[in-house]
């Protein structure tokens, strides 16, 4: 058998992230970890993370279903934990160390929180040996009764697992029937009222209307004596297995899948919070306030940059890098593409978010740009290019020429080297039999890239070459005024008067400067490339926007044009074309990329963009710029933009992938996209298990994640917000009667007591808490202000969903109404002597919500094969109360109203 006990290197990095996190005051009880092949692990997650279950053909649905999204989508599951003392935690084979760290510090917060927290203090920790008891229970069973009549009868009770009382191990609740003798009660109490020693005061005393009263009380509770159950049961399944007239098989069963729903109901109860961490690799592009980065540039030079959330600026915090991961690459139908960690999330148009192997084809994401976040300060080169001397000598009977840079000659072919230690600098000179001579000009090298240096850049990026033998520049173009604003900046920005040469097909203007052809290089200038390698120098990434805009100006006028059809960017670079779109998302204009048969990629800009195209960008040409104000004129088509789009392709591969954490709303625009960033796992591997400086930090607060899938309403976002402000607000005092009571607002805003609370505060949320709880008490006007929060409702007549409210007494009863009971109706056990015929008798607590009637009739139908009796629902539809009944062979339905 294969051991599956951790191997030396992992038992050495669990005892250190074991002795930190007791270091910090995590307390749980002893974990015992099992290294797993992926099939074993996905076994083991399809039975809920044990071992051992009964056999049931649900286990084997969701066997099948994990290990098509491992296969077909990328899918992996890194880890799994129990809820047992001790508590078994699953690692997946394969992973590299720093994954393996970075999920025993999550499970050891995991563990905490189930030791600590008052709604898991009930479940049962031996669960580990009771599911192998029901498994061996139910085996036995199947023997005896066959497997179809088991496997039936368990589907009747899994379909009804949710009907118990979620709160029962917490509260005494009255029973369904008081237990008296049968020896209590010969005769019936009668009323005589109170006593009386005189006779001539008994009317006095006790009034006609006093018995009457008196009578009326002891005939309710006769009738409330009578009625079974005396009060209305929420524990439905415990009803049932009661009084329901069942096999002692089937009654053993039906407290089997009744205690796990009882042992899974506090981890559904904690589920606020969903921690998960995302990755990009490495040249997805950012915005920044440094300009626009690569990821690999942030996370290896730990950038502490702002970058957008597709709203405000926000800091980067935490970074790390993860090596040869499975990765999905997505591209829409404009032309954006993204590749990340199968588990990075993107934003959908609605607000909520999504992963990346979650995503299918003709589904929409939102797309953004930075929201105009550019580099504050213009660029410096910050070094002189190489010194270069070139010489060139005429000997007897051979030629000599010889580039010296820093004092190193390079002799071509049949050649001699000639000193050189007099030539001035940034020149080159030529030395023929005995004189010296100018060669070419000396260059003076601009300071920074300012609007006019991009321009150049632009120029050359669509329509210009630079040599990479010769160390020629130049641009060739059958536009006059073009070559006329080429010429002039070469000569105002390097102090060189270029050439102009006219020929049949247009100008061309050109210049060798081995010091420009340098200077370029040191820009980020691809030189000597082909045409459809050529992509944006990286001083322009780096620029403020006016320099960005003057780079994308010229390459317009280069390589673009205008009309009917929009703005059209023409070019040969798939490279090129991407970078440029992002620049234009960032400055707020939407376009398409595509390329035609020829290879040439088009960047199209239509609508409200073109118009903005020629207020933010333009042209430097003026018979360009007039044809821009020309198609802007027809307003029919600058009505409102989509800035969503459809997925059309998505690929599975593997790469290198670089996370970070940002502050704040822990998303960021890349790539025109909106993705969330990490927090947990990027705050553990960095600040525990990669360092000695601190351990999990936030580990206790987001361990109340148990819960394998995110809910609708992203408790990932929610409750880790809600937790960071919880602790803001206690280390700054902003709590209590003082603050509450404070009219004024600019006092409130700059409120610092310096109290230092909000860990403690955290703790004690982390002891007593569930997701109703917490959000019932710390869910403040100021929060949902500033998380932008609001209900939402659908229009029929629109055909679409609407804002609703955004005030916070309806925001917040809207999520306490999701959070309650799981969202799931409140059904209850009202009569189960139904017109004294034992029929059952249950009553849906209406709260606005009509039930979905499918649903209803099958859990009638599945409830009325265990009571065998007919099953009634009150119910309310279309605000009307109604009887839907079922008899065993029909449905009937009436108004009680």
């Amino acid at each position: 058998m294969k051991n599956t006990r951790l191997p030396p290197d992992l038992q050495a990095a669990w005892e250190e992230i074991e002795a930190y996190a007791r270091g910090y005051g995590l307390d749980f009880f002893p974990i015992i970890y099992e290294v797993l092949d992926y099939r074993t692990l996905y076994e083991t997650a399809a039975l809920g993370g044990f071992p051992t279950r009964y056999p049931h053909w649900r286990f084997g649905m969701e066997y099948d279903q994990l290990m098509k999204g491992h296969v077909w989508l990328g899918s992996t599951i890194y880890e799994m934990v129990i809820n047992t003392n001790p508590s078994y935690a699953y690692l997946l084979e394969g992973n590299e160390m720093v994954t393996q760290k970075m999920v025993m510090a999550h499970v050891a917060a995991h563990v905490d929180f189930f030791k600590n927290n008052m709604w898991f203090a009930h479940t049962n920790r031996k669960m580990l040996d009771e599911m192998a008891n029901h498994a061996a229970r139910v085996q036995r069973m199947i023997d005896r009764y066959g497997y179809e009549p088991v496997e039936e009868f368990i589907d009747i009770c899994l379909s009804l697992e949710n009907l118990i009382d979620y709160h029962a191990p917490y509260i005494k609740r009255p029973e369904a029937q008081t237990h008296q003798s049968v020896m209590v009660e010969d005769e019936p109490d009668v009323v005589e009222g109170l006593r009386v020693e005189r006779g001539y005061m008994r009317d006095y005393i006790n009034p006609p209307e006093f018995l009457e009263q008196q009578r009326r009380r002891l005939d309710a509770e006769r009738a409330r004596l009578k009625k079974f159950p005396e009060h209305p049961q929420k524990d439905v399944l415990l009803f049932l297995m009661n009084y329901a007239p069942l096999e002692r098989w089937q009654h053993s069963i039906l407290e089997i899948i009744r205690d796990e729903a009882y042992y899974f109901a506090p981890q559904g109860m904690t589920k606020v919070l969903n921690e998960g961490w995302a990755c990009t690799v490495a040249g997805t592009l950012i915005f920044t306030n440094e300009g626009i980065r690569t990821a690999r540039d942030i996370v290896e030079h730990r950038r502490a940059v702002q970058v957008s959330d597709g709203e405000t600026p926000q800091w980067i915090y935490d970074w790390a890098k993860f090596d040869n991961y499975a990765t999905i690459k997505i591209r829409t139908r404009r032309g954006l593409e993204l590749e990340g960690s199968c588990n990075h999330r993107v934003m959908l148009p609605d607000g909520n978010w999504r992963r990346l192997d979650a995503l299918r084809a003709g589904e929409k994401v939102r797309i953004s740009g930075g929201q105009n976040l550019w580099a504050q300060h213009y660029v410096t080169p910050g070094r002189s290019p190489a010194r270069r001397v070139a010489l060139e000598a005429i000997a007897p009977r051979t030629g000599a020429a010889v580039d010296v840079a820093g004092g190193c000659r390079h002799i071509h072919g049949d050649q001699i080297a000639m000193g050189a230690s007099g030539a001035p600098a940034h020149a080159t000179v030529v030395v023929t039999r005995g004189h010296t001579r100018p060669s070419r000009m000396p260059a003076q090298l601009p300071g920074i890239v300012d609007e006019r240096l991009a321009a150049f850049l632009g120029y050359l990026c669509g329509g210009g070459h630079v040599s990479e033998v010769k160390h020629t520049i130049g641009l060739t173009t059958g536009d006059e005024e073009l070559a006329h604003t080429f010429a002039d900046l070469a000569r105002s920005l390097f102090g060189i008067e270029p050439h102009r040469r006219r020929h049949r097909d247009g100008w061309r203007i050109s210049f060798a400067s081995p010091d420009v052809y340098d200077f370029l290089t040191h820009l980020g200038m691809q030189t000597g490339v082909a045409v459809r390698q050529q992509s944006v120098p990286a001083v322009i990434l780096r620029s403020p926007q006016p320099v960005v805009a003057s780079f994308l100006r010229a390459l317009y006028d280069c390589n673009g044009s205008s009309g009917a059809f929009g703005v059209v960017l023409a070019t040969s670079s798939a490279e090129l074309g991407r970078i440029v779109q992002l620049l234009l998302l960032n400055t707020g204009i939407l376009s398409s990329r595509c390329a035609d048969n020829n290879g040439t990629w088009h960047v199209h800009i239509t609508g409200r963009s073109a118009a903005a195209f020629y207020r933010q960008i333009g042209s430097g040409l003026a018979r360009k710029q007039e044809a821009l104000a020309r198609i802007i004129t027809d307003h029919r088509r600058f009505d409102h933009e989509d800035w969503s789009d459809e997925i059309v392709s998505i690929d599975h591969g593997r790469a290198d992938v670089y996370d970070f954490s940002v502050a704040g709303t822990h998303r960021y625009a890349a790539q025109g996209f909106i993705n969330h960033n990490s927090y947990w796992h990027s705050e553990i591997m960095t600040r525990k298990a990669l360092r000695d400086d601190e351990l999990v930090d936030f580990a206790d607060h987001h361990s109340g994640v148990v819960a394998v899938h995110p809910g609708r309403l992203n408790p990932y976002k929610l409750g880790l917000e809600l937790l960071r402000d919880v602790e803001r607000r206690w280390d700054t005092g902003r709590f209590g009667k003082e603050y509450e009571e404070c009219d004024d607002l600019a006092a409130k805003q700059n409120w610092d007591r310096q109290l230092g609370l909000g860990r403690r505060k955290i703790f004690e949320i982390r002891r007593l808490y569930n997701d109703v709880t917490f959000i019932d008490e710390f869910l403040t006007p100021e929060f949902v202000m500033e998380q932008k929060l609001f209900s939402f409702r659908y229009n029929r007549d629109t055909d679409l969903y609407e804002i609703a409210s955004r005030e916070f007494k309806e925001i917040k009863e809207k999520l306490l109404f999701r959070l309650t009971n799981f969202g799931q109706p409140f059904i209850y056990v009202e009569d189960g002597n139904y017109n004294n015929r034992g029929e059952l008798y249950l009553r849906h607590r209406y709260e606005g919500v009509d039930l979905k009637m499918d649903y209803a009739r099958d859990t009638l139908r599945n409830i009325q094969r265990i009571w065998t009796r007919p099953v009634h629902l009150e119910t309310v539809v279309d605000e009307k109360r109604r009887l839907i009944s079922f008899d065993g062979r029909d449905f009937t339905e009436r108004k009680i109203d």
